[in-house]
């Protein structure tokens, strides 16, 4: 009796001395692999096991996976169980410990090791819920007692409080970590106001914070309850070209969007996902989760992020990118405010500029009106009269006409500019265009420039400004020699056709210049925009204004360094 007093003092000695050392590495533990080694080294003193393991239950894959093992090959480090099948199983399952004096004779083992017979097993209990499972096998049948599981389960129950120091440590350095990167890409974000510049630093800053697989950002209309993708990384324009925009309906975004709250999706590899568009259609894309953007209480748009396997997001996570999503939904509106304030800016630096050129225009037409007169009535007094057949006839009538413009312009400057629909008629398109080609007839044979001027099968008149018209082409013709300084050609083709159920006339001038530079070529009909030094920039403008007025249109249908191509369009009254 005394001998066995002895030998339990000697064994609670023992364990005290374990439970202390385990104890310690909670605190001293700089990662939770030191903490496992202090609470395998505790077991391996107490009960000379041939294998033990700690294991502990995936909250993404819901099995009990082992953590660290002694006496087990490596083989086996990627071993699984499903709760309720063997020995751990049972107990993660039940929450019971269980001892088993030969594993030969039991219904619930499953064989991993060939000379295992007995084992005993507990529950890690943390806050009530099973964590995971601590097993010690021996090679010898009979080789526990009941008061050994009694000590095994102190040594688990001191292991979690030891384990739990350890996770809070680590939790607490990942979430400064987050925090630092949280500023960091925050800084990134906020400091860009070029927008699509925006949406891709918010997908790279998302997989930076996360370390998942794919990101990417959806903008919500909800006026027109459509769904669009900005941005993707990696950069997949295969993917971004399918899901471009979508229906609400049809989109993965649409429940984030209507409870303005995070969604998680653990497996979108299932068919039921099949019918979301946006859905990404590959092997190594798994779970997601989806984050709505909120700016002022309206969802703006939603960040979704993507792991390679399943992934149960973790609170510390979707705090993270929930944060990090507001701080997106910020920084594109100030980028919004920030491109509408520059549009503004510059709009009044023209609405100046059109001011002032307005007041000069005025003042330079007012000093032109009287020597114009002048030239009209002495021109008039010449009386020229020439035969029909000659060339002159045709010219005397031209310098008349240009009189003619000119007054109407000088006039028009005068009266602000209005158009008078009383100088409106039907002009024959084929002559007008022809008409213009003989005042610039001499200018492009000087810079050896043929022209080519196709008619209509059939004779076709617009009804126009017979003047403003034949401005609207020389602006576009002069603007095209300016292009081929060294020669070449323009082609002026015209045709019918049927836009939107209404008959209209194309023109098109095709040149062989150097073509228009890509950096202008979206704004090449704004006033005062131009690339040559002596150049206003108001002459495509003008063209632009008065093609409106026309009810028509001009626009650029093809560009490259063999030349450029635009296109008139014009109303064709049926009778």
């Amino acid at each position: 009796m005394k001998q066995d007093n002895k030998n339990d003092k000697i064994e609670d000695s023992a364990l005290l001395l374990c439970l202390y050392r385990i104890s310690q590495a909670g605190s001293a533990a700089f990662n939770v692999r030191d903490a496992y080694q202090a609470i395998m080294e505790a077991i391996q003193q107490l009960f000379r096991p041939s294998s033990a393991s700690i294991a502990l239950i995936s909250p993404d894959t819901g099995l009990l996976e082992i953590e660290y093992a002694l006496g087990y090959p490596s083989e086996l480090d990627d071993y699984a169980l499903h709760l309720g099948k063997g020995i751990s199983g049972r107990v993660a399952f039940k929450g019971t410990p269980m001892l088993v004096a030969d594993v030969k004779q039991s219904p619930y083992y499953v064989k991993l090791l060939d000379e295992v017979r007995c084992k005993m097993a507990v529950p890690l209990f943390s806050e009530g819920q099973i964590i995971g499972v601590v097993s010690v096998e021996s090679e010898k049948p009979g080789q526990y007692k009941e008061n050994d599981m009694v000590r095994l389960q102190s040594i688990a129950d001191e292991a979690v409080y030891s384990l739990q120091c350890v996770w809070r440590q680590r939790q607490l350095r990942n979430q400064s970590e987050q925090l630092n990167a949280l500023i960091d890409v925050g800084q990134n974000v906020v400091s860009n106001l070029e927008i699509q510049n925006l949406w891709d630093s918010i997908t790279e800053a998302a997989l930076d914070l996360t370390g998942a697989r794919m990101s990417t950002l959806q903008l919500y209309d909800k006026k027109l309850g459509l769904v669009t993708l900005k941005a993707v990384r990696p950069s997949s324009g295969k993917f971004q070209s399918r899901v471009e925009t979508l229906r609400i309906e049809e989109s993965m975004s649409a429940s984030a969007i209507q409870t303005r709250k995070q969604i998680e999706f653990p497996n979108i590899t299932t068919p039921g996902y099949l019918d979301l568009l946006d859905t990404p259609q590959q092997e190594d894309v798994v779970s997601c989760l989806s984050t709505p953007m909120i700016y002022e209480g309206e969802v703006i748009g939603v960040i979704n992020i993507f792991t390679q396997v399943r992934h149960r997001f973790p609170n510390d996570e979707k705090r993270l990118l929930q944060a990090f999503a507001s701080l997106s939904a910020a920084a594109a509106q100030n980028a919004h405010l920030y491109a509408r304030v520059f549009n503004s800016e510059d709009l009044l630096r023209k609405s100046e500029r059109l001011t002032t050129l307005g007041l000069l225009s005025a003042e330079i037409a007012h000093e032109i009106r009287n020597p114009l007169t002048v030239i009209k009535l002495l021109f008039g007094s010449l009386d020229l009269q020439y035969d029909s057949s000659d060339p002159r006839n045709k010219d005397t009538q031209i310098i008349k006409e240009k009189i003619n413009q000119l007054e109407e312009i000088v006039s028009r400057v005068l009266s602000f500019g209005k158009n008078r629909e009383d100088l409106y008629s039907h002009c024959p398109i084929d002559e007008l265009i022809s008409d213009t080609l003989l005042l610039v007839r001499l200018k492009m044979s000087q810079q050896r420039i043929k022209l080519h001027h196709l008619k209509l099968d059939q004779p076709l008149e617009i009804y126009g400004n017979k003047g403003q018209l034949q401005q609207v082409f020389l602006n576009i013709i002069l603007n095209a020699s300016e292009a081929m300084p060294h020669g070449g050609s323009l082609t002026i083709t015209k045709k019918v056709e049927n836009v939107s159920g209404n008959r209209r006339l194309a023109i098109y001038f095709k040149d062989t210049g150097s073509g228009i530079p890509e950096s202008i070529q979206n704004r090449i009909f704004d006033s005062f925009l131009t690339n040559k030094p002596e150049g206003t920039g108001l002459g495509l403008s003008i063209v632009k204004r008065i093609l409106r007025s026309h009810r028509g249109d001009v626009s650029v249908t093809e560009s490259s360094e063999q030349g450029s191509t635009l296109r008139i369009e014009l109303p064709i009254e049926d009778n």
